[in-house]
């Protein structure tokens, strides 16, 4: 089976895919990323912050759609890329039947803040997925402007704002245009 990306690293990085045993460490990195936004006053992943979804994170870690970044066996980064839409983002963008990949929970840690480590992976999600023509799309929380001006700043475009019981949600997309 053909790898999702041509290369596995940029700069000091190595991107790989989460195993079992990175389960914990994904798990503690995405928990303190949600308090941090708490402390921020940003109700981006409060579910995340007292244990809920460690199953789904799991599974995502199962079904290979979970990697993680690292910089000398550290963990510098954690994202979920996945091309099967999940029930969130069914009733976020409806089912689409385009093909596209989504974002979830890309979260850096703390000792990697403020080195531009999620721009940059983003970047090399763009130039290194092996994909001829399709869309990759994430959501983050409205009331979220620092997250939202970093995903209009890294290429995506605002396709909408959709509410999702007393939350806002602007949903992102960019289209890819590379050779496989």
């Amino acid at each position: 089976m053909q790898e999702l990306f041509r290369e596995n690293t940029f700069g000091e990085y190595k991107v790989r895919k989460a195993t079992n045993e990175d389960a914990e460490a994904v798990i503690q990195l995405l928990q303190d990323s949600a308090r941090w936004l708490e402390g921020k006053g940003i109700s981006q992943w409060e579910y995340l912050r007292n244990g809920g979804e460690t199953a789904e994170i799991k599974q995502g870690i199962l079904v290979g759609t979970t990697y993680i970044v690292e910089r000398k066996k550290e963990l510098a980064a954690t994202l979920n890329l996945s091309n099967v839409q999940n029930e969130w983002d069914m009733e976020l963008w409806g089912k689409c039947q385009e093909h596209s990949f989504y974002i979830h929970r890309l979260a850096v840690s703390q000792a990697f803040r403020k080195q531009q480590i999620g721009r940059k992976l983003l970047d090399w999600i763009d130039q290194n997925i092996r994909l001829e023509k399709g869309r990759i799309r994430l959501d983050c929380v409205a009331d979220n402007p620092a997250l939202n001006k970093f995903y209009q700043q890294a290429g995506y475009t605002l396709m909408d704002v959709v509410a999702n019981g007393e939350d806002m949600f602007s949903l992102y997309e960019k289209l890819i245009t590379s050779k496989p």
